[in-house]
């Protein structure tokens, strides 16, 4: 499997974790409060696939391509009928990629949600629902 779609899949199977400590709403979490169009979020993810198709995991700079594709993301905001927790399982997958080391192996980016508890898991299932639910067509 390509690192791209690996990668592109931690989002769109894998989900993601919230922030420890982070509960107040406020910048950096999928875009807060700011709403955005069901089209530009789903673009925004097509664009972080699109972004990682040519990434091989031999990079020296892995987690730095990937902060950058999640910027993106986050930049954009989310719909407005996005639930809570499907937010908080967004959240968590982007603070999830921020920490990783620039320097990240793919072996890093693999075991991001090894950490993850079961609540946590949870919220990113409920993202990884309305991902797939929202934008089936990232990827085809």
């Amino acid at each position: 499997m390509k690192l791209g779609l690996a990668a592109a899949s931690l989002l769109l199977i894998a989900g993601g974790t919230v922030g420890c400590g982070d509960d107040d709403g406020g910048g950096g979490d999928g875009g807060g409060d700011k709403s955005a169009s069901k089209a530009d979020f789903c673009g925004a993810f097509q664009d972080f696939y699109d972004d990682l198709q040519e990434v091989t995991g031999e990079e020296e700079n892995l987690g730095e391509i990937l902060k950058d594709a999640a910027e993106k993301i986050e930049e954009v905001g989310t719909p407005e009928d996005i639930s809570d927790d499907a937010k908080e399982g967004l959240q968590l997958t982007l603070d999830a990629i921020k920490d990783l080391p620039d320097d990240a192996s793919a072996e890093d980016m693999a075991g991001i949600e090894e950490d993850f508890s079961e609540d946590e898991q949870a919220k990113t299932d409920a993202f990884t629902a309305y991902l797939e639910k929202t934008c089936p067509d990232i990827g085809a």
